[in-house]
């Protein structure tokens, strides 16, 4: 299969819209409901000189989002359980918290497992020195194709390689989790593979819950554009996790596949004007769509203390357009 006019179409002149990388609230928690709207519709939402503590932060979100109560190796047991401590300081006698002291480059959560948690929030609780998380959002970018682009994209299905070993970009750099944590986190991270589904979290009614089709776990095609369960319209791309594009079922040639991802890297991805750089302060607050941003964290200083609280969440019923699968 060739992608013949899909290769003119990507050169096509990109409409004029107005360009938002993330809708900023100031100086108190807002309405979770119009939180959880706002993400959807914004992809990411920052919360500074709120003054919430994490206690009152983990309350707020109970109201924001449907939540697991993760018990993993570094589940927050000081503020509440529903936060995984990410952090380069050790949070038992063997092991650093989340993602600990290395580099991440852009990324979403819901890879490997596809159903799993459609937000994911973060609370800055130690910062000791410039420390940034950067969001790359695909909505504007989504907003300025032209109605061609963007109906040649609804057509593509992106195929996902979540351990990096058959990807376009081979020389991405993946995190050892063998090397960096003991036995018990990689049983962990095993464990909580199997229960990442809505029916397990701690807030959701089980009338609700039966709503919901089941999780599938692990799998490798999945929809290039969600059916977002908000209506949002943007790219589920995780770069260093692609394998190839597909259109009912049939792989694209590889090198039509290249040609797709470098347009997404060079005009999307890799310019500053569909990224928002956050610059950490204690007490602030993060909260991102996994299903059509990336985020990435450039440095962590491995000899200074950085933790933030991060909660992960699936958008309530009642906000939701439907109760499938969005990818």
């Amino acid at each position: 299969m060739s992608i013949g006019c899909s290769t003119s179409l990507l050169k096509r002149t990109t409409k004029r819209v107005r360009r938002m990388t993330h809708k900023n609230y100031d100086k108190k928690l807002p309405d979770p409901v119009q939180a959880a709207k706002d993400t959807a519709e914004y992809g990411v939402i920052s919360i500074t000189n709120s003054n919430a503590s994490p206690e009152e932060f983990a309350e707020w979100s109970l109201s924001y989002g449907y939540h697991l109560s993760p018990d993993i190796w570094c589940t927050d047991s000081e503020h509440s359980d529903l936060f995984w401590r990410v952090t380069n300081e050790k949070v038992d006698n063997e092991n650093q918290g989340l993602f600990a002291d290395y580099e991440l480059d852009w990324h979403t959560n819901i890879t490997p497992v596809v159903d799993a948690e459609e937000c994911v929030g973060l609370y800055a609780k130690i910062i000791t020195y410039h420390t940034e998380t950067w969001f790359c959002n695909s909505i504007p970018y989504w907003n300025e194709l032209s109605k061609d682009q963007q109906k040649f994209y609804e057509k593509l299905d992106v195929v996902i390689d979540p351990m990096r070993r058959l990807g376009l970009i081979k020389n991405a750099w993946q995190p050892n989790f063998k090397e960096i944590y003991g036995e018990r986190v990689m049983e962990d991270i095993s464990k909580n593979r199997k229960t990442r589904t809505i029916g397990n979290c701690k807030n959701i009614d089980p009338k609700d819950a039966e709503r919901y089709s089941p999780s599938r776990g692990m799998i490798e095609t999945v929809k290039f554009v969600p059916d977002h369960p908000l209506g949002t319209k943007g790219f589920f791309f995780t770069p260093y996790e692609v394998h190839g594009f597909s259109i009912d079922g049939e792989m694209l040639p590889q090198q039509d596949s290249k040609d797709i991802w470098n347009e997404l890297w060079e005009k999307w991805i890799s310019t500053d004007k569909y990224t928002y750089k956050h610059a950490w302060k204690v007490g602030d607050i993060c909260l991102m769509d996994q299903l059509i941003t990336i985020h990435r964290r450039p440095t962590v200083l491995k000899d200074k203390p950085r933790e933030l609280l991060r909660t992960a969440s699936w958008y309530k019923t009642d906000l939701r357009n439907h109760y499938n699968h969005c990818l």
